[in-house]
């Protein structure tokens, strides 16, 4: 059952999005419609604190790579669809095919296929990392691994961490800032590292040539097979989600603090144990127990109910986004308060009464 949990959900919503594509017309809507089913059953379901229990790695790894094959096709059949007529991108009916092609491919690009990126750019083999930056591109950041594993994984909670959202910052200022985090890490991290082989920044294996040509590569293959305007839908589409990826990210350790260089401990992160939010999401709502050790693969990760708890994912991803003001006094504010009582160290403590003077909340 744990195995099938993740077959159910993960691989499956992607598909939506193919059977959509293929069949055109009004069902290219199929990939966003599986927006409000997971967000209406993680509201349903009774939360998730249950350890998984899997007997065949191999097969949940599965799961991940079925989606991975999904995401492209996709993409490819969007072209199709175009190319073919089923989903016409000029004349009367073009408003409806540009926004559902937009909304599907911008949707599913940044969920499930994060939070698969996610966990395959954590493996240590060269095969799912090469997979994980492949996937990562329809979100717009296909060397997201180089910031994420060798700066958040080491900074997270501080002021050096692009990923951690300040108190009171909005969730809009945030997916600008964290966006040119991410990248500019990730520019600083391949000079570095090529500089530590004794090489040019400037060298051919440098990996920013890699991100260019395939952030260039998408809408250009849009746009050779199916004309201008599925360039611009590609073009929409991998900003939309990357603004989705990093809207998501907000919210895994929004206010949180810790001194710099300070062990990781159990309250560095917010987690969301919702009982779709954790396959969908490939366990990374299981956030702390993650960072404690990022190797662990999702399906070996365990609960941590004693640490901070968020409400539903979904919850705090709408109240961010459409209601800011519903989002803080509802949801951030009281728990940034449990965590200063219950969670921080002194030191904490102090961080944290001068972050709450710098968002103006006291």
């Amino acid at each position: 059952m744990d195995t099938l949990r993740y077959w159910l959900i993960v691989p499956t919503t992607t598909f939506a999005g193919v059977l959509g594509f293929a069949l055109g017309g009004p069902w290219i809507w199929l990939g966003l419609a599986t927006f409000p089913v997971l967000f209406i059953l993680d509201l349903l379901l009774p939360r998730d604190l249950a350890v998984r229990r899997i007997s065949m790695p191999w097969l949940v790894d599965g799961a991940l790579y079925a989606h991975c094959l999904f995401i492209i096709a996709v993409w490819v059949l969007f072209v199709m669809s175009v190319a073919n007529g089923s989903n016409p991108l000029n004349g009367p009916d073009a408003a409806w095919s540009i926004g559902g092609s937009i909304a599907t491919l911008a949707w599913l690009s940044a969920v499930p296929n994060l939070p698969v990126a996610h966990e395959l750019m954590h493996r240590r083999h060269w095969f799912p990392r090469r997979v994980a930056q492949l996937v990562s591109t329809f979100y717009g950041d296909p060397n997201r691994d180089i910031a994420h594993v060798k700066g958040h994984h080491l900074d997270l909670d501080t002021p050096a961490d692009s990923d951690t959202a300040y108190r009171g910052e909005l969730i809009y200022t945030f997916i600008f800032r964290a966006s040119y985090g991410a990248y500019s890490e990730a520019i600083k991290g391949e000079a570095q590292r090529l500089r530590r082989l004794g090489l040019s920044p400037w060298n051919w294996r440098n990996r920013t040539y890699q991100e260019v040509v395939l952030l260039a590569l998408v809408p250009a293959l849009c746009g050779y097979f199916a004309g201008s305007m599925a360039a611009g839908v590609a073009v929409a589409s991998m900003l939309i989600a990357k603004a989705l990826v990093e809207a998501f990210n907000y919210f895994q350790h929004y206010g949180l603090q810790r001194m710099p260089g300070a062990p990781i401990g159990i309250q560095h992160a917010w987690n969301h144990m919702g009982a779709i939010a954790r396959p969908i999401g490939v366990e990374i709502t299981n956030h702390i127990n993650h960072h404690l050790d990022g190797h662990t693969p999702f399906y070996a990760l365990k609960p941590e109910p004693e640490a901070p708890q968020m409400p539903s994912l979904f919850v705090c991803f709408l109240s961010g986004i459409l209601f800011p003001p519903l989002w803080f006094s509802m949801i951030a504010k009281p728990r940034l308060a449990q965590w200063d009582r219950q969670f921080a160290s002194e030191a904490e403590r102090k961080l944290a009464e001068e972050a709450n003077r710098r968002a103006g909340w006291v």
